[in-house]
């Protein structure tokens, strides 16, 4: 029997950084006795890690936390190496290259694009005969305010209505007063799941059987990436962070995601810039990238 260090990993709490962390997570517990701090442990229950509760004032992830079973949750041993791991300067890099340079640098672990995937979710929320198109409307978070990376709405409500004449149209997210809130119209639908009625389970089901998914940056491209499913992201700006090159890596399959480009797309990184995210035709964008992924 091997006997392997014993490490309490402290890693970030936002849903799609979890995500992108997975592949390390994944190589990390072949070589170590690993505890992780996460408020999403069904992202990793299939691996040999346990879980560890921890506390921060994030209102979905803690959400989340209280969703769980206590036995879910174990205890480390005393005096076990804690590792905090981050993105450092991802202005510097792209999301997964700077995971790759903190993983090796503290723990030995390297990015394996094989091993970019996502536990079984169990079926999913949304049944249909036509073919399912996801939605992720624009919102804004207090906790992590970011309008700059934004895209307009207008164009997400464009595509979702594009899509209403051939796909069962969902529109997920998790509004709260006060705390999460659209901007602009909400986007037609068949279903609006908007208060979090889905859970994490549920909702990656959802995408990993979904013929497309739409939105905005954030947590829909590491899901979709590991999940292969057809992805259209319209983006915005805050582009230091949030430019196609950082938020995905040319090791993994990018044949299924797509980007609908503002003219002058802002390479900045401050998440209250006034970007400027006009884009001429997103509609033409989105027929043109839908044409070369059927005829590929």
């Amino acid at each position: 029997m091997r006997c392997l260090r014993t490490i309490i990993l402290r890693g970030m709490w936002g849903f799609g950084d979890n995500i992108y962390a997975r592949p390390f997570m994944r190589a990390a517990a072949s070589q170590y006795d690993l505890w992780l701090e996460t408020p999403w442990p069904e992202l990793f229950e299939d691996l040999d890690i346990r879980f560890v509760r921890g506390s921060r004032r994030l209102r979905t992830q803690l959400n989340n936390v209280a969703l769980q079973p206590e036995d879910r949750w174990s205890r480390p041993p005393l005096s076990t190496r804690e590792v905090i791991l981050n993105y450092g300067n991802l202005a510097a890099s792209s999301i997964i290259r700077s995971l790759e340079t903190r993983w090796s640098t503290k723990l030995s672990v390297r990015f394996d694009p094989a091993l970019f995937d996502l536990p079984d979710m169990g079926p999913s929320p949304v049944v249909s005969d036509r073919p399912i198109a996801v939605i992720r409307p624009v919102t804004l978070r207090s906790e992590w305010k970011n309008p700059a990376r934004n895209p307009k709405p207008e164009y997400v409500n464009a595509l979702a209505g594009e899509l209403m004449a051939t796909h069962t149209v969902v529109v997920v997210a998790s509004l709260a007063a006060n705390q999460e809130w659209l901007v602009g119209d909400l986007p037609p639908a068949h279903h609006h799941f908007l208060f979090g009625e889905l859970k994490i389970r549920q909702l990656l089901a959802l995408v990993r059987d979904a013929d497309i998914v739409v939105g905005g940056v954030g947590w829909i491209v590491p899901a979709a990436l590991a999940l292969k499913t057809r992805t259209f992201i319209v983006l915005g700006g805050n582009g230091a962070h949030n430019a196609p090159d950082k938020i995905t890596d040319r090791r993994l399959d990018l044949s299924r995601i797509g980007f609908a480009v503002p003219e002058r797309f802002c390479r900045c990184a401050s998440m209250l810039h006034a970007c400027d995210k006009t884009i001429a035709d997103p509609l033409g964008q989105f027929a043109s990238w839908s044409a070369s992924i059927s005829a590929a």
